[in-house]
């Protein structure tokens, strides 16, 4: 097996850790994986670090491939096919399926994979996409809810549609090993402190006006309860958007200063240690406006932190909502996106009960555990690549 896993993206979100983690994995197991992504990104970077997998290569494009019929990649193809012997290749941006797919007719032993990493909003059944995707042995999705949104709107076949989950490193998460009291000393929260973060880019659509204004009424709760409240203390952690001009986080420290939060919600910027994050949190929230899967909450979850998370997407499949019996306590907590009024709600709910928040943390790291190995998502994909081999007679 020769592989190649093309990402050309400028961000280093969970899309880009995922892609370049499971590329690093195969690597260990001796697969030759060649990483096809641009110059000068987060990416390349983190990747040419990893010098202990011989057999992981770093490839950076000297051109940002059109998303049809691009000449330059076609040329790229050929090498790799012909000169290099790769037999399979793994794109992680649909939108490249223009310029990757047409091009793969000439060569009926290489077996192409897409993943889709975000819901699709518009159809696509047209004969223009029906000639595309009919070169595509498999699309991969990360939950069903993604699958079914695949389904109805792509012109694909359902056996075509594979749903792997992600997956997380439970020696990295693990409560039992991490500990967030520095972090939590660092950022001022005390024993008595209940600590609600939002792990994530600065980004509109990621809903840290949200929290803001939930922590606004949750702020004049504590006044009209004369202390007797329990001392909060929010987070924002993340970096805004790589190429934005930062107005964004402009607005959400003005809106701070407006609501009269300053020192109750702090701006920490990027973290690296995400589990030491998580470990330091009392809640972990996702007011998304819209958001197709939730790897921060599984991360959370991992790390024992109750998670409220927005609605939509694969929301109930992240928080195991749609396998939990009547009576079982829940893993985390859905609210209405861009509706701060019932995020603070579900915040006083989780506030207020100490006892409710560690049985969901358990509940939530069990789910977790059970449902989201980074190991078992590495078969999973090891066993599709080779089956697409075989049928291919690659």
């Amino acid at each position: 097996m020769k592989a190649v896993v093309i990402c050309l993206s400028h961000a280093w979100g969970g899309l880009e850790q995922i892609c370049a983690r499971d590329a690093m994995e195969l690597a260990s197991l001796g697969i030759s994986v060649k990483f096809v992504c641009l110059p000068f990104t987060p990416l390349e970077t983190y990747l040419q670090r990893q010098k202990n997998l011989s057999t992981l290569k770093v490839e950076a494009l000297s051109f940002r491939p059109r998303d049809l019929l691009d000449f330059g990649l076609r040329a790229e193809i050929k090498k790799w096919v012909e000169q290099e012997g790769v037999n399979l290749i793994h794109c992680h941006q649909p939108s490249l399926l223009g310029s990757i797919s047409p091009w793969l007719w000439a060569y009926p032993q290489v077996v192409l994979l897409v993943s889709r990493h975000i819901l699709n909003a518009h159809s696509k059944r047209n004969p223009f996409h029906a000639f595309i995707y009919r070169r595509v042995d498999a699309l991969i999705a990360m939950s069903e809810a993604l699958r079914n949104n695949i389904l109805t709107t792509h012109p694909v076949r359902d056996r075509q549609v594979k749903v792997i989950h992600y997956g997380l490193d439970f020696e990295v998460f693990d409560p039992s090993r991490t500990h967030g009291r520095y972090q939590r000393e660092q950022w001022g929260a005390t024993d008595d402190t209940v600590l609600i973060g939002l792990v994530g880019r600065i980004d509109p659509v990621k809903g840290q006006d949200t929290l803001i204004r939930a922590a606004a009424l949750l702020s004049q709760t504590q006044a009209h309860t004369l202390g007797a409240f329990p001392k909060t203390k929010f987070v924002i952690v993340g970096e805004e958007t790589r190429g934005s001009d930062r107005s964004y986080l402009k607005v959400l420290q003005d809106a701070v200063t407006t609501y009269q939060l300053d020192g109750k919600v702090i701006f920490t910027g990027f973290h690296r240690n995400v589990s030491e994050v998580m470990a330091a949190l009392d809640i972990c929230v996702m007011p998304s406006h819209q958001e197709t899967f939730g790897m921060v909450a599984i991360e959370a979850m991992a790390m024992k932190c109750p998670v409220v998370i927005s609605k939509g997407g694969s929301a109930d499949e992240v928080i195991g909502r749609v396998e939990r019996q009547e009576g079982d306590v829940e893993s985390g907590l859905l609210v209405r996106p861009n509706d701060p009024f019932d995020l603070s709600q579900k915040l006083l709910q989780l506030i207020e009960n100490p006892e409710l928040r560690k049985k969901m943390g358990q509940r939530g790291s069990e789910w977790v555990r059970h449902n989201y190995d980074f190991h078992q998502r590495t078969d999973r994909t090891m066993a599709l690549y080779e089956r697409q081999l075989r049928i291919r007679g690659g």
